[in-house]
């Protein structure tokens, strides 16, 4: 297997080439300049992918990237944010997303992919109810759709995962479809027959929630050491 990373159809031989081309995206927009050449963002998509980080990062969806300046302990540094569907804005770590994910790291962010359809559908329900939305953890009231996460109730997601990998087989029994190089790309299992069974194990013993975006990124976040569903 050659060294080096591969994102997308694109192999690079090291990291530091991979930071070369973060770099170079950063001088060409400027400070607040949103990224906008297809390519550029293309790359950044699947690169962003590589983050262990990566459905928190997401959130909602990804709209667009932009260059985003920071100040950290009085040293302002430039690097890359992305914006959400809603507006909200993050910025990211090109370093944090060029560590090599171990294989329970992909097969958690596949079976997290897979859901995503069920987590969307739990958000829209509630903001289509027409009822006022409490968080289920604090009780305050969610404002407004940007506010609004959508979380797993006991059993965690962390919880339904382990269950259902450990009832077919362990985490080596899960294989990674391999990428295929075009367009924009998730982690993926392979076995769709294997995934259709965990969508509809997820389907019926998960329990959905609405919950405040900062407790959903914050308390929630540290109870479980799974990225929890945004």
């Amino acid at each position: 297997m050659p060294r080096g990373i591969t994102i997308g159809a694109t192999h690079y031989p090291t990291k530091e080439s991979v930071r070369d081309v973060c770099r170079g995206i950063v001088q060409r927009y400027g400070i607040d300049g949103d990224v906008t050449d297809p390519a550029d963002d293309t790359f950044l998509r699947l690169l962003l992918e590589r983050h262990p980080e990566y459905d928190l990062k997401r959130g909602v969806g990804i709209a667009h990237f932009r260059v985003m300046a920071h100040t950290d302990y009085g040293r302002k540094s430039v690097g890359l944010a992305l914006v959400r569907l809603d507006g909200e804005v993050s910025d990211f770590s090109w370093n944090a997303c060029l560590t090599p994910l171990s294989h329970r790291t992909q097969v958690l962010a596949a079976l997290r992919h897979a859901i995503a359809d069920q987590v969307a559908d739990a958000r829209n329900a509630a903001l289509t109810s027409g009822q006022s939305l409490v968080c289920s953890v604090t009780g305050a009231p969610i404002t407004s759709a940007a506010e609004l996460h959508i979380d797993h109730a006991d059993p965690t997601f962390l919880v339904l995962a382990d269950e259902f990998i450990a009832d077919n087989g362990g985490v080596d029994a899960f294989r990674i479809l391999p990428d295929s190089g075009s367009g924009v790309s998730y982690i993926e299992l392979e076995d769709k027959a294997l995934e259709g069974r965990w969508q509809e194990h997820h389907r019926e013993h998960s329990v959905l929630r609405p919950v405040l975006k900062q407790v959903n990124l914050s308390d929630l976040r540290r109870a479980d050491s799974s990225t929890p569903a945004p």
